[in-house]
């Protein structure tokens, strides 16, 4: 028996959770292995699930709810929260940020997608494989994610 590929996916939105579950079966056929997943809601629950599980690969959204009762309330740099803390905590699970803005932050203190992408890339660069940009419209963003779940697999 193939012993499975555990994956945390860090998510809050019900379609993207469902574009990566599509994803990872259609990778499950392909490659030939076996996907065993965890869903979280918010950067304490991750946290929680990063320090009790032994995990090969993140899906990280970049931004979350500071709390599961208090979804309305959104943290738009919450995913860079989270690698700060398992920099801190030397929790090293390779991770992507899987994201639906290309724009981060409020009026004058706003960040550019590509911008993030390279300042998260420099600070986290032990854990931090890439940034995708998802579009429910596009399905480019699977090759991208697929080539780093791969990467990791064959590591």
């Amino acid at each position: 028996m193939k012993t499975p590929f555990n994956i945390l996916i860090v998510e809050d939105n019900a379609n993207k959770v469902e574009s990566i579950k599509s994803l990872l079966q259609e990778l499950e056929l392909k490659l030939q292995f076996i996907v065993a997943c965890d869903y979280v809601l918010t950067p304490a629950e991750a946290i929680t699930f990063l320090k009790k599980n032994k995990y090969q690969f993140l899906i990280l959204d970049m931004s979350l709810p500071a709390y599961s009762e208090e979804s309305h309330t959104i943290g738009s740099l919450s995913g860079k929260q989270i690698l700060q803390t398992m920099k801190h905590k030397k929790i090293d699970v390779p991770t992507v940020i899987l994201t639906q803005w290309d724009i981060f932050g409020h009026h004058e203190n706003t960040i550019s997608l590509e911008g993030l992408r390279n300042e998260l890339l420099a600070k986290f660069k032990k854990i931090l494989l890439g940034v995708v940009f998802w579009d429910s419209a596009n399905e480019s963003w699977k090759d991208d994610m697929a080539c780093f779940i791969k990467g990791v697999m064959n590591d």
